[in-house]
């Protein structure tokens, strides 16, 4: 079975016929976009009380099944503001369910765990005619980079006269391709909290210790305060320094983060940006450091860089005193931005330390580190009743 998820609010019979001949089999086309995709809140229900489900009831749920046991699924997607929009950011969150929260290396890098046998070979289509030539690398990228993770062949359907199919290949990110701006010492900082998560935020309890260290100098929004998202995307306009923070979700930023850019205008100022993520090596952020460069790009910004800081994921587990000390380089690098109007590039090159774990690290994580690692996610699946369908396949 094949499977085309049309993800974009306009009905194109004509391309669904276009990409049927691309294949033998018949697709079941299934319309995501005349109505809104919930946002992934990072709750690990799937992981840690249903495993396997998603606690969202909606059509993107229903259609796991067919997702989960198609050959081939085809994502038809839009773009806004040089990158993937939010409806289609928000799909791609919400297949986390598909995979175990416990962890294995692969080329120096965390992965989650296979829940299913295979997976299907993912095909990403989108129109490329608004987007630049970096845009369109950077997106393209990104996708391949996700359906790595996911354990699925990646391609992308080009248009150009007829329909070619084209298999993707791995890219490292195009990061820091131009030098980070600056400006003069902050006087205000505006932060916008881009955490979905309803309580027990990394981000708020990160960002209540920015507060605390620069006082009036700093205002912090937070996102998820939608009926506010129209005044502050005209505030936007005037704001002559922001940053946005928050954590990393499938290798860019939350869906409703993307939602928020999708309003923004260009304006003067300048713009930076702060991702923490739970994965400690600092490679999984780089898509989405690439995409920051061009939306400062695109909004006529000075880009005073991206900071990256991972491993942030067990901050609430540890007493107060290790939790001021995990916090500290990250308070520490917001506060010199604002005191030096721009990133230390030596401190956020440290700050992202590991970028990739080396051999011999990947070799202790196999032989003493994974059963560190099973041995959190299972007392939390033990807590909540839920250890004995750790292996479920729901689909």
């Amino acid at each position: 079975m094949n499977a085309l998820i049309d993800l974009r609010t306009k009905k194109d019979v004509e391309l669904y016929e276009a990409i049927q001949n691309l294949y033998e089999e018949p697709l079941n086309v299934i319309r995501l976009g005349e109505q809104p995709i919930t946002a992934c809140i990072g709750c690990w229900n799937c992981w840690l009380k249903t495993p396997g489900r998603c606690v969202m009831k909606d059509q993107t749920s229903e259609l796991y099944r067919d997702y989960v046991n198609s050959h081939t699924v085809i994502l038809l997607m839009d773009t806004a503001q040089g990158f993937i929009n939010h409806q289609a950011k928000a799909f791609l969150d919400r297949t986390i369910p598909h995979y175990h929260p416990y962890i294995e290396m692969v080329d120096g890098e965390c992965h989650h765990a296979a829940r299913y046998e295979r997976y299907p070979d993912m095909v990403f289509y989108y129109d490329a005619k608004e987007l630049t030539k970096n845009e369109e690398q950077i997106i393209e990228d990104y996708l391949y980079r996700t359906a790595y993770h996911f354990k699925s062949n990646a391609y992308r359907i080009l248009k150009d006269g007829s329909l070619q199919l084209r298999l993707l290949e791995s890219r490292k990110a195009k990061n820091q391709t131009a030098p980070f701006g600056s400006t003069e010492p902050i006087e205000k900082l505006v932060i916008y909290n881009g955490s979905p998560r309803r309580s027990g935020s990394n981000s708020v309890l990160i960002l209540a210790k920015v507060a605390e260290a620069l006082g009036d100098r700093v205002e912090i929004r937070d996102l998820k305060e939608r009926d506010r998202w129209d005044e502050w995307a005209e505030s936007f306009k005037n704001e002559k320094d922001v940053l946005l923070f928050m954590p990393l979700y499938v290798h860019a930023m939350p869906s409703h983060v993307m939602g928020f850019i999708e309003k923004l205008q260009p304006s003067e100022g300048s713009i930076s940006f702060f991702v923490q993520s739970g994965f400690p090596e600092s490679s999984q952020s780089h898509y989405l450091e690439a995409y920051f460069e061009q939306l400062a790009l695109r909004l006529g910004r000075a880009y005073l860089g991206t900071a990256i800081k991972g491993g942030m994921e067990g901050l609430q587990m540890r007493p107060p005193a290790a939790q001021e000390k995990m916090m500290e380089p990250l308070v520490k690098t917001i506060v010199d931005l604002t005191r030096e109007g721009s990133f230390n590039t030596v401190d956020i090159s440290r700050l992202a330390r590991p970028v990739r774990f080396g051999k011999g690290i990947v070799i202790l994580y196999n032989l003493f580190g994974k059963r560190v690692s099973n041995y959190f996610w299972d007392q939390q699946l033990k807590a909540n009743n839920a250890y004995t369908m750790r292996f479920d396949r729901p689909y």
